[in-house]
């Protein structure tokens, strides 16, 4: 008989939070919003700020992802943090997407 499989451990988005500002994930591209929590074909996905770097005034900002199934259920972690949530189901996200959803007008703008 094999052992039984461990039941994921639930997370809050607020757990996430604590670690990645999603505030600064979010972002206009163009006229359109890009939030970081969303739904996505297959589940959902919560856009983390992986790094900004300053040129004078310009910044370059790289970012990373947690994708999740319809579950809430993490399939990919950050890179060097999946051991940190995998396994792991964020209990949350439907009422994450909601909240992410309405445009923040003073969020970061990439130009087309």
């Amino acid at each position: 008989m094999s052992p039984a499989k461990r039941e994921p451990r639930a997370i809050t988005l607020a757990e996430i939070e604590a670690r990645f500002p999603l505030d600064a994930a979010s972002y206009w591209f163009g006229d359109r919003w890009s939030p970081a929590v969303s739904r996505r074909v297959g589940g959902f996905s919560i856009r983390v700020v992986k790094s900004s770097t300053f040129y004078g005034r310009n910044v370059s900002t790289n970012f990373d992802y947690f994708l999740l199934d319809d579950n809430g259920l993490i399939t990919t972690a950050p890179r060097g943090f999946a051991r940190d949530y995998k396994p792991g189901r964020v209990v949350d996200i439907a009422a994450a997407v909601e909240r992410f959803a309405t445009p923040q007008a003073d969020a970061m703008r990439i130009g087309i």
